[in-house]
């Protein structure tokens, strides 16, 4: 049974294992089922099973502490349609993980790759910050650099030209993360520090997503179904009957 409050819902769909599409003004998804539904966007949108997942981890995280994980999301599966994987995907070098040939990175693919690279040379942030990007909507990182700082064993920081943002080992998030969630494009510096500040964004109630989201990541998630065919039928249940 699910925990969500859908309003003016749509006819059942059955190929749809997600939340269904409200038409009126949107439904309050716990935070699983932000995760479930975007993890089954990211995957129509072509991402791998272990990007998909992570994608759906990074948009709950954000849901979770009053930020719009799953609208941002969606505006990034939508900017990355038919981009080359290379395009997106961090080069990673010593101080600096930046996209090929000056493209702008996915946020899932690169907070995967500093999360990889975690305890490696490439991420000692100690004496010298890190340079990231240009990378598309910078606020889908946030999750990541949480689980860096408890890799790193301190408090990052990211750095960028319209303001700054401190994460924890353990979730919690300071500074101006309502400017970096509207922030579409950037750069910026990553840096590891021991003291943290006294305020924290606290965890928030189940978020309330738009109709639009829904139905946008909806339509990205019933690209993973496969829609009923003569084909189809024809390879459903036992080729031979099983009675003795």
């Amino acid at each position: 049974m699910t925990t969500a409050h859908h309003l003016d819902l749509e006819p059942n769909d059955p190929t749809r294992s997600g939340p269904p599409v409200p038409a009126g003004n949107g439904a309050r998804l716990s935070q699983n089922e932000v995760e479930q539904l975007c993890l089954k966007a990211a995957r129509g949108a072509g991402m791998s099973w272990g990007l998909a997942e992570e994608a759906g981890f990074a948009a709950a995280w954000l849901a979770m502490r009053g930020l719009d994980g799953p609208g941002v999301l969606l505006a990034q599966l939508r900017d990355a349609m038919d981009r080359p994987w290379h395009e997106i995907c961090p080069v990673v070098a010593p101080g600096r993980f930046q996209a090929a040939e000056g493209g702008c990175l996915c946020p899932i693919a690169l907070g995967a790759a500093l999360c990889d690279h975690a305890r490696l040379p490439e991420t000692a942030l100690d004496e010298t910050p890190l340079r990231v990007g240009p990378v598309n909507h910078p606020v889908l990182l946030l999750a990541f650099l949480s689980d860096l700082a408890q890799a790193r064993g301190g408090c990052v920081r990211l750095d960028w030209p319209g303001g700054t943002v401190l994460l924890t080992a353990d979730g919690q998030v300071s500074g101006d993360t309502a400017l970096l969630a509207k922030e579409t494009r950037l750069v910026a510096e990553l840096s590891v520090h021991g003291a943290a500040p006294d305020q924290w964004v606290q965890p928030d109630a189940p978020l309330f997503v738009p109709s639009a989201t829904l139905s946008g990541l909806n339509a990205f998630a019933l690209r993973t179904t496969v829609p009923a065919s003569e084909a189809s039928r024809a390879g459903a249940g036992a080729a031979v009957g099983d009675n003795d």
